[in-house]
Parts: C-alpha cells; structure tokens; sequence
C-alpha cells in the first residue's frame, strides 16, 4: 500500500459514537482483522498449554517459571520496542513482533524438551510486549478526537476472539483425544495449529500504510527513564497491581476450572463464551456512561468490582458460582482496561504517549512475574483460594491508588479530563 505519511487524521463526531464500522480509518479496519486472528489463536494457547505442561509429568512449581519467564522478558524489551516503534514506524513494529510470536508459541508447542520451552517463552517476552505498546499510539494517531470508540472497537474483538478461542481450545482435546495416542500429543498438535493461526495475521499487518516517522532524529529515552513524566509513574505504579490481580487467576483458570472445581475443560471453554456477552454489553454501555460520570469514576468502581468478583471466584468449589464470578471478574476488568488505556492516552503529554504505554507494559508484566512464580508454588501445594485473596486484594489496591493519584484533580469533575493531544 502507498506511503501515506502525510494523510491527515479524519476528524470524528463526539455525538456518535455508534458511527458505522465503515466509516473508521483504513488502518483501524486492517489492525481489527489482525487482533481477530492473533487472538483466536492466543485463546486457544491460553485454554490448553497449561495442561499440556501438567500432561507431560512438568511440576507446577516449572509451569510457574516458564509462565514467568514471558512477562520477564516483556517487562525488559518493553522500553527498547517503545524506543524502536517510534523510530521506525508501527507497521514494522506489528510485524516484527507477530512473526516472533507465532514462531516462540510454535517452538513451545513442537518439542517437550525443558530447555526449548524455557527458551521459547522468554523469546515471546522479548516481542510480545509491542501488540500493547504500539496499539494506544497507532489507534490514536488513526482515530481522529474519539479514542474512545475506536478502544472499545478493539477490545470487543480482543475479548470476542479470545473467549472463542478459550472454547475451541476447550471442546478440541476431547474431539480429537480418538485420533491420537495420548493426550500429550493431541495438546501439541492442537498448540501448533494455534501457532500456525498467529502467523497468519502477520498479512494484514502488511496492509497497513508505511508510517515510518517524520521526526524520528528528535527521539530519544528522555520521557522513558531520567524525564519520565509524573503520569507515567503513577500509571505504572498502579498498573503493577493490575497486572498482579489479574494474572492470579486468569493464567491459573483452566487448572482452577478442572482440578479446583473438579469439573473439565469443556465447561471451561463454555464459561469462556458465556463470557462474550458481559463483556460487550459493558464495552457498548461503558463509553456511554463515561459521558455521564467520567473515565475515572467508571475505572475505579470497575477496580472494586473485580477485586470483590475475584474473592467470589475462588469462595466456592462449585463451577456454575465460581464461573459466573469469573465472568463477572473478566467483564468489568475487560472494560476497566479499556476506559483505562483512554484515560492515560488522553492524560498524557503527546510526547509522552509510548513511554507511557511502555511503563504500563512494564508494570504490567512485573505484576504477571509475580503472580506466575506465586501462582506455580500455590497450585503445587493446592492452595487454590490464595490465589483469588491476592487477585481481589491487588485491585483493590489499585483502585485506591487511583483515588490517592488522581482523585483530587478527577473525581470531582463530571466531564472527561482534556490533556495535551
């Protein structure tokens, strides 16, 4: 597609919202179709690797290191991608990243051997971290004034995609357990395909406009180490118990769902597209009530909310209650990050937007560090409820880091906060 450097953003109407999809920016539409595809196979991943691990006789206590080792990586290479996605352009910077994961998952998936898996999680680290920090500057820059839509947008696909995918993830080991020896191998064969499905969202990213940036000579590390911005701090302050709450029980669930509340995989994969509904009903009316309340307000009672929905989720060893919970938990947290994403994108200094979003990468995946090592230890010594007590207590935290923050200037005021954009 032509160089489109210099193509001026498309203004947008802040009254509707619910404008037609066909009328959003070309490079919205293509980077939608590529969130489709990566997160159908992130879905299937996120359903089966676990118990594919646990089938080949790998300890929990390893699970939790090789969960470990991806955010780790992610939390170091994500101000060095922040720094080359501005200097080289967010289409690289997609595709780049994409090929890598896809071709990490695939190695993961393709051989039991310890030291490949360890190797390859790390490798998905070092990339991963680029799908979050290039997406709030690029739908930014492709958004026009209404960020808001155009998040939700993305979101409603991430979550629509992903929670299908939980559900394939979730009905194919039993559908296909007749064809091959054991279930080691119908994990793997089914990991693979996942792998094999990431990658081919590789093409759309090669659809988008080159954007290689006019002023790359003026960046520099300043606004992501030594002239960090005091938003940005704050951010990532309270995006490290973001991270922390929600990987607690979000990377544990399918052990939780099986082992936990001894039910199986299928009901698993069925919560996980019950999941569906919520969470675009709340992305659709979310917005809708920012204009009344404001992006803060509606960003913290989500934060208290997840954490009493966290403490349900492991209260009780029934399926149906602790599921619903779950629901629950992923759908107000769904939103929570949306609204969230708005909120620093539009608080922050245009010159401070990646650094930003690298710092809530990097927090991010520092709480999901934690939460792994903490989460392996717990799972081997079946002490499940602990791991919905330190989901529910985290965003709580949260919440109330937000109110110390940002709630002098913000919680008083009943319109959206403006920032230099």
């Amino acid at each position: 597609m032509a160089n489109k450097k210099n193509k001026p953003v498309r203004k947008t109407d802040k009254n509707n919202w619910f404008k037609p999809v066909r009328s959003l920016d070309n490079n919205i539409k293509i980077y939608f179709l590529a969130v489709l595809l990566t997160n159908l196979g992130f879905g299937i991943i996120s359903a089966d690797f676990n118990l594919y691990i646990l089938s080949m006789g790998i300890s929990p206590d390893f699970l939790g290191i090789v969960l470990a080792l991806t955010p780790l990586a992610q939390a170091f290479a994500a101000i060095p991608l922040g720094f080359l996605a501005e200097r080289f352009g967010n289409r690289k910077a997609f595709i780049l990243v994409n090929i890598v994961v896809g071709i990490s998952y695939f190695l993961r998936a393709i051989t039991p051997n310890r030291a490949l898996i360890l190797f390859a999680s790390f490798l998905l680290g070092t990339v991963q971290a680029g799908y979050f920090i290039v997406k709030m500057p690029f739908i930014s820059r492709y958004s026009g004034e209404n960020k808001d839509r155009e998040f939700t947008y993305s979101s409603i696909i991430f979550f629509t995609a992903l929670s299908a995918g939980n559900w394939i993830g979730g009905i194919l080991p039993a559908a296909l357990a007749p064809f091959f020896p054991d279930e080691t191998i119908v994990f793997r064969v089914i990991l693979v395909a996942a792998a094999l499905l990431i990658l081919s969202a590789t093409i759309p990213f090669y659809l988008l406009d080159k954007d290689d940036p006019g002023d790359s000579q003026n960046i520099s590390l300043s606004p992501y180490l030594k002239g960090m911005d005091a938003n940005t701090v704050r951010f990532a302050g309270i995006q490290f118990f973001v991270g922390l709450g929600l990987a607690a029980l979000m990377l544990f669930m399918n052990i939780i769902f099986v082992f936990y509340y001894s039910s199986n995989l299928e009901a698993f994969g069925l919560m996980s597209v019950i999941l569906i509904i919520p969470s675009i009903f709340l992305l659709v009316v979310g917005p809708l009530l920012t204009k009344r309340f404001n992006n803060f307000r509606i960003v913290l009672l989500t934060r208290v909310l997840g954490g009493i929905f966290a403490l349900l989720t492991i209260l009780t060893t029934n399926p149906v209650i602790g599921g619903s919970a779950y629901i629950m938990f992923r759908a107000v947290l769904g939103l929570s990050g949306t609204l969230w994403l708005s909120f620093a994108s539009t608080v922050a200094t245009r010159r401070s937007r990646t650094a930003t979003s690298a710092w809530l990468e990097i927090t991010y995946q520092v709480g999901f560090v934690v939460a792994s090592i903490l989460g392996g230890f717990l799972i081997a010594r079946e002490s499940y409820p602990a791991l919905g007590i330190i989901s529910g207590l985290s965003f709580l935290t949260a919440g109330l880091l937000m109110v110390l923050f940002f709630g002098r200037k913000y919680f008083p005021k009943s319109a959206a906060p403006s920032g230099d954009s």
